[in-house]
């Protein structure tokens, strides 16, 4: 038996030892004996079948979750993962598109990562039937999802109505419909429709109080914003309106601290409302206009998500036990997902809109995609498992490869300055030690509520894994995940 390189041995300072394995996302507590026996086989120095921890219960557990593994297993291990990834990325039941109806937007602001807020151009009649003959075409798929992104949708209010009305007629399993809006325009006649258009989410952002939202989102001709967006948000909230609002707030060094009074201020307006606030990593590239050294680095955005959950209480998405898009998929790395331009463009990702080198063909063409080139790169070219680099990292199997857009412009384009490993790398006994003060703490709770419970029988070693839930019947992850605005 071999010792697993995606085994963390760590003892803490705060609640003692444990051992992490990233191939089967498990956790185990262990007594001092079982860690130090374990330390010395880690090393080299003995054999894990001694007097302390002889027990074939522990054996079995260690094999069980590949903290043991024969020679060759974890390489196996890693295919199966790496052929799962692949058949995700290459299902053809289901199709996902983001369409941007126009690229033109009524606000400028400095970070944006788009080039053409200032094109004019909405989406066509013409185009939006050939956008019908293109799903049409896609004769195997069973489910559609959609997001509508930008320029700013709303712009085009006109356009969504009548693709959704086109899309209803088709004889799929039309599913959840999401929106980036800037929210200026979302006024009481475009609310009253949103459950007819079948959106379920909406994406808002403020990027702290009015005093600093409106020097950082202003429209186009100058003037403040944040009003009339709370206001929108308001009017949502309390319209009947089935669907959730997420309040995005982007964050830079010139924000962060604004953001927790917000995020109090807006759960305490909204409370028991169907909205949540969360922060968004402004990460703008070298070249961009906007200052890049403002950008929060991958460690300081990892201690913003520590800061965020001891002075507000807020958790990053799924906990702080390693979660989320593990298989690295999204929009980007999907056979059948494409974002949609109102010119009828077609791209991968919805971080290259309005840029022409980006573009992988045009739904106006006899054949749509032209440059097939560039969907293998990002499906394929972005697989972390044929990174040499990321093989031999101990958090691969949580990481799944990160970003698929940041690594092929860091990877395959050469472009400096780009982070897109997981904060895992760095800062994975952080997060499990967040993970376990939770955990304790509910367990004393329990303790205090049922006094009479019995508590599980341990022997020195016990697994302490949040429960690993199945997905549900036909889920698919990231093909309609909100993205930055």
């Amino acid at each position: 038996m071999l010792w697993s390189r995606y085994n963390t041995l760590f003892q803490s300072p705060r609640f003692g030892c444990f051992l992490y394995n990233a191939l089967t996302n498990t956790l185990l507590e262990l007594d001092l004996a079982h860690y130090e026996a374990l330390e010395l086989f880690r090393d080299g120095k003995g054999s894990i079948e001694v007097d302390a921890v002889n027990d074939g219960n522990f054996l079995t557990l260690l094999r069980r979750n590949k903290v043991l593994v024969e020679s060759g297993e974890e390489s196996r291990l890693l295919l199966a993962r790496q052929y799962q990834r692949h058949a995700l990325c290459f299902d053809t039941s289901r199709l996902g598109l983001t369409i941007c109806p126009t690229l033109q937007c009524n606000f400028r602001c400095p970070y944006c990562f788009e080039h053409s807020q200032k094109d004019s151009t909405v989406m066509t009649p013409e185009s939006v039937e050939r956008l019908i003959d293109f799903i049409k075409s896609y004769k195997d798929i069973r489910h559609l999802s959609i997001a509508w992104y930008g320029g700013e949708p709303l712009m085009a209010f006109d356009v969504i109505c009548d693709i959704t009305e086109k899309i209803k007629a088709l004889s799929l399993d039309f599913e959840g419909v999401g929106m980036v809006t800037n929210g200026y325009l979302l006024d009481q006649q475009k609310i009253s429709q949103l459950n007819q258009l079948n959106i379920n989410s909406i994406q808002i952002t403020l990027d702290g109080p009015e005093e600093v939202h409106d020097t950082r989102r202003v429209l186009a001709g100058g003037g403040a914003t944040f009003q009339r967006i709370l206001a929108n948000v308001d009017a949502l909230m309390n319209s009947d309106y089935e669907g959730s609002c997420a309040i995005r707030v982007n964050v830079d060094k010139y924000n962060a601290e604004h953001f927790f009074a917000l995020r109090k201020a807006l759960l305490e307006r909204f409370k028991g409302k169907k909205l949540s606030v969360y922060a968004g990593h402004v990460n703008t590239s070298i070249n961009h206009a906007y200052d890049h050294s403002s950008s929060l680095g991958l460690q300081e955005w990892t201690d913003f998500t520590f800061e965020m959950h001891h002075k507000g209480g807020h958790n990053p998405a799924g906990g702080f036990f390693p979660s989320g898009n593990l298989d690295s998929i999204c929009v980007a790395t999907t056979h059948h997902g494409f974002v949609i331009g109102p010119g009828g463009e077609i791209y991968q990702c919805w971080e290259d809109v309005g840029k022409s080198q980006m573009v992988i063909g045009n739904i106006n063409n006899e054949k749509p995609i032209t440059n097939p080139e560039l969907q293998a790169q990002y499906s394929i070219g972005t697989d972390a498992y044929n990174d040499n680099d990321c093989l031999e990292c101990n958090v691969l199997p949580i990481c799944g490869g990160g970003c698929a857009n940041k690594r092929l412009r860091s990877k395959q384009f050469g472009e400096k300055g780009i982070e897109f490993c997981s904060p895992y790398k760095e800062n994975l006994t952080s997060f499990l030690e967040e993970y376990i003060d939770a955990f304790r703490s509910k367990e004393i709770c329990a303790s205090v509520l049922n006094p009479g419970m019995q508590r599980e029988s341990r022997k020195g070693f016990w697994d302490i894994s949040p429960e690993k839930k199945k997905p549900a019947e036909g889920a698919r992850p990231g093909i309609t995940a909100i993205a930055q605005e």
